[in-house]
């Protein structure tokens, strides 16, 4: 039984928090720069902001199985930037003005500059794994590729009302669940663990994205702390998990034609069909297959602080 508890980030990372730190010091000597225009930029960029769960996913992973080397901070930093470049990208093609409630970069200085950056973090991110241990860089590049090939899917079928769940999981396990499952096969090969075990870890971060991407998914329309507003996803043409299942009560029309003027009736709509309640169990279902694998490890602070990082995922709001 998942118990519904809101956890509290900086508690789920406080066995981290050191390493958490040394990997944002990491960020701010990588991107420092005597070109001012770059520096203008990185005061702009969120780089050291945000949850960083990607980062603490790895180093809770980590402390599991008690390989907390000398590389993780490197490692994570490097993670950062593959994922904020991705989160640049995005922006600009959504042609978005917010991101986390404040403006985004290619707002404030346009989208030549912000593909540019992107591109930066990108290369400065492969290089950082290159550096510190090619198979890492191997990996990164096969999950940054199934993350593009997600886009251009999820591309394809912008305002696809008729798109069916399997084509959905395909866009939302190579966008988003691809770099987690990377996480899982990076932190599995710290240790040179065997490809059977490396399955497992990449398994589990990839039930872990798949079921961080439906709990982001909610909150595009349930959550009243997200930092953008109701419905972002749809106003762009993306046809989430809880959409998906609203188009199957015959709810198309009201979905195609969905305005600010039609909002409400939306919303209401999703409570009447107790969309929110089926998404949440399609998540428990991931929780479920998450947990299994943590069964596996012995217990310690680490393995505790994962568990809560699931239910945090789960109940989220923000």
């Amino acid at each position: 039984m998942i118990k519904c508890v809101i956890m509290d980030l900086e508690e789920i990372q406080a066995p981290v928090k050191d390493l958490l730190d040394e990997s944002n010091s990491f960020l701010e000597k990588e991107l420092r720069s005597n070109i001012n225009l770059v520096n203008r930029i990185r005061h702009d960029t969120p780089i050291i902001k945000g949850k960083k769960i990607r980062s603490t996913l790895l180093f809770l992973l980590a402390g599991s199985g008690n390989i907390l080397t000398r590389d993780l901070p490197g490692i994570a930093a490097s993670l950062e930037m593959l994922h904020l470049s991705s989160l640049i990208h995005d922006d600009i093609i959504d042609n978005s003005e917010y991101r986390r409630g404040e403006k985004t970069l290619n707002f404030n200085f346009g989208n030549f500059i912000s593909v540019l950056w992107g591109d930066f973090l990108f290369i400065t991110s492969l290089n950082i794994f290159n550096d510190i241990d090619k198979k890492f860089t191997d990996i990164i590049l096969k999950s940054a590729r199934l993350m593009i090939e997600g886009q251009l899917l999820e591309a394809e079928n912008t305002s696809n009302y008729e798109i069916e769940m399997e084509t959905y999981y395909d866009i939302i396990k190579k966008k988003t669940s691809a770099l987690f499952a990377g996480i899982g096969e990076i932190a599995s090969s710290l240790n040179g663990a065997s490809a059977r075990t490396t399955k497992g870890f990449h398994d589990f971060g990839l039930n872990f994205g798949t079921m961080f991407q439906i709990s982001d998914d909610m909150l595009d329309i349930f959550s009243e702390n997200s930092g953008k507003d109701r419905f972002r996803d749809l106003k762009e043409g993306k046809i989430t998990f809880p959409i998906i299942l609203l188009l199957k009560n015959n709810a198309r029309h009201l979905v195609e034609n969905f305005s600010e003027d039609n909002k409400d009736a939306l919303l209401n709509l999703l409570h009447e069909y107790k969309i929110k309640q089926s998404s949440m169990l399609q998540i428990k279902e991931y929780y479920g297959k998450c947990a299994s694998f943590l069964d596996g490890f012995p217990d310690s602070i680490y393995k505790k602080s994962l568990l809560k990082l699931l239910n945090f995922v789960t109940y989220r709001d923000y």
